[in-house]
């Protein structure tokens, strides 16, 4: 692209209409030293700025790049040029994309492993992988219409996601949470924490999910993940939360009544005597409400979740149904 041939065609086309650059600058919002700039070869006009000056002088902003009135033929093999080129830049990103990706999952593969030394690199490093792939994607203008590529932008951003995941699910299996004990069945070291982690899993899947698919709808304007697959989501991450929390729950309500029974026979023999099963009712109270409270939340979840699916496949439904009614009209 040549500046002073666009500069020329422009100053041209603005003469044609018998309009000062003081009037062309009003009607494009810029300054008056900006038009006289283009006109002048001293650069183009700015890709925002673009559309609206084609528009003005009635031509195309192929036309203004190439600095003529382009004819049909002329356009059709510049519009080939640009399809070629927009082609060539996709292939070129999905395949460093892809290298990221493999390179994310392999290291994160190895940190698994708690290899010495070698896995608290390998995780920092998956990263690292996961942010470049990011970076890679996150300046689509460079190709073109992304909403054309609709798809293609979708399966980069599911790629990402799924990445992140299993980094997460390695950095807690490696992290310690709280003072450690040593489980001497398994030989394994575990934190007095560590049962928290699928909860904090599930948190983490849940926020990783919320950023991509705002990134996503933001660049192509899509949904990261189907109906059907976001509701499989929620409700495994619904189970996985309930079963934990459950099972904390039980767990604080067997170890309350462990200590009960080591000092009775059994819980028939403290219901026969009345001072002693007020006594444990009153002890065993707040555990039995934890657990009634951990039942009653994960019930009103299960309900909220079932009411959303069913909202979700009623909407898909009725959508379906208005895509069928107009295309048999």
């Amino acid at each position: 692209m040549d500046t002073m041939r666009t500069g020329a065609y422009l100053a041209m086309l603005r003469k044609a209409r018998g309009m000062t650059q003081q009037e062309s600058a009003e009607q494009l919002g810029v300054s008056n030293k900006t038009v006289s700039k283009w006109e002048s070869g001293g650069g183009f006009p700015d890709i925002t700025v673009l559309p609206a000056l084609a528009e003005l002088y009635g031509v195309t902003a192929d036309d203004i790049l190439a600095g003529e009135t382009l004819t049909d033929r002329r356009r059709m093999l510049l519009e080939g040029e640009t399809a070629a080129r927009k082609k060539r830049l996709l292939a070129r990103l999905r395949m460093r994309f892809d290298v990221c990706f493999a390179i994310a999952l392999a290291l994160a593969g190895l940190a698994v492993l708690r290899l010495p030394y070698i896995s608290l690199a390998a995780l920092p490093l998956s990263t690292a992988a996961v942010w470049v792939g990011y970076i890679l994607v996150s300046h689509p203008v460079r190709y073109g219409d992304v909403k054309a590529d609709a798809d293609l932008w979708r399966s980069l951003y599911r790629k990402l996601l799924a990445a992140s995941v299993v980094q997460w699910w390695v950095l807690l299996r490696m992290l310690r949470l709280g003072k450690g004990d040593m489980d001497w069945e398994t030989f394994t070291v575990r934190g007095a924490y560590d049962h928290w982690k699928p909860v904090m899993f599930c948190t983490g899947v849940l926020a990783l999910y919320a950023v991509f698919r705002w990134a996503l709808k933001r660049t192509a304007g899509v949904e990261l993940l189907p109906g059907p697959a976001k509701a499989w989501l929620a409700w495994g991450l619904w189970a996985v939360c309930f079963l934990t929390l459950w099972t904390l729950a039980d767990g604080r309500y067997d170890q309350a009544l462990d200590v009960w029974l080591e000092k009775y026979p059994s819980l028939e023999w403290i219901e026969r005597q009345p001072k002693l099963r007020e006594q444990f009712y009153t002890a065993m109270r707040d555990y039995i409400r934890i657990r009634r409270g951990t039942l009653a939340v994960g019930a009103a979840g299960g309900l909220g979740l079932l009411g959303w699916t069913a909202a979700g496949w009623l909407r898909r439904k009725k959508r379906k149904d208005t895509l069928a009614e107009t295309e048999e009209t």
